[in-house]
């Protein structure tokens, strides 16, 4: 299956296209995320170019549906649909949570994807490991264990603490580039592991999709509604 895959929710972003797991482009964005807008279009076709494809030979979209930039995370969705629709492909959304889970090969019970959210907050998914048949060669799947949290710090280290006592094996996953979440280390609970996951995420954002099973409408499929997870400002002050 040929697969586009998009990150607009950070300047770590990026466009790749993957013949199932094989990488044939990767167009890391070189830009601000308030770029994204036209940027999206031109990685998209350097990509196209890499590989000797054009958009309408794309079998599934999948874009990174959040958490990070509002406008990234609005204009990747926008031109994921658009293209959808265009060629009649389904689209597929996967948050940036699950994707740094699925990168690394992880063997905890537990798995906590942690972000920078900017202004003194962190954002926090939670996994579970699934329980597997002896043997396979897939290695261990997880699946979310809560929609998601944003917080500070201290009610950061609260939650894992609380989590810890009751979960044996747990591991913190971060981005190599992320200094804020790396600092969290610290004052962290020492029994947690850490898994820090250097570069893009386009290749694992595409393997999230392609195991899933794509809906044909792309307007209809619900994980390609924005996941923020913190409201946008625009929504806090929204006046009646």
């Amino acid at each position: 299956m040929l697969i586009l895959a998009l990150d607009t929710t950070s300047e770590k972003g990026g466009v790749g296209i993957f013949n199932n797991a094989e990488c044939l482009a990767s167009v890391p964005n070189q830009d601000p995320t308030n770029l994204f807008s036209v940027t999206v279009f031109q990685m998209a076709q350097q990509a196209l170019a890499q590989a000797h494809l054009e958009l309408s030979e794309i079998e599934l979209y999948a874009v990174a549906n959040g958490p990070g930039s509002f406008t990234g995370i609005r204009v990747g969705l926008a031109a994921a649909r658009a293209w959808g629709t265009a060629f009649d492909r389904p689209v597929r959304g996967v948050s940036i949570l699950e994707a740094l889970v699925n990168k690394p090969r992880l063997t905890s019970d537990w798995a906590f994807p942690i972000l920078d959210a900017r202004r003194g907050e962190f954002f926090l998914g939670s996994f579970r490991r699934i329980p597997q048949e002896a043997g396979s060669a897939n290695g261990p799947k997880y699946e979310p264990a809560g929609a998601g949290w944003v917080l500070n710090p201290e009610l950061l280290r609260s939650f894992l603490e609380e989590r810890l006592q009751r979960r044996a094996g747990a591991t913190c996953v971060i981005r190599a580039h992320d200094l804020a979440a790396q600092a969290l280390r610290e004052s962290l609970p020492s029994t947690l592991a850490w898994q820090q996951i250097e570069g893009v995420l386009m290749d694992s954002i595409a393997s999230v999709a392609r195991k899933k099973e794509p809906g044909r409408s792309p307007g209809s499929d619900s994980q390609l509604d924005a996941y923020y997870i913190r409201r946008p400002d625009a929504e806090i002050n929204l006046k009646d």
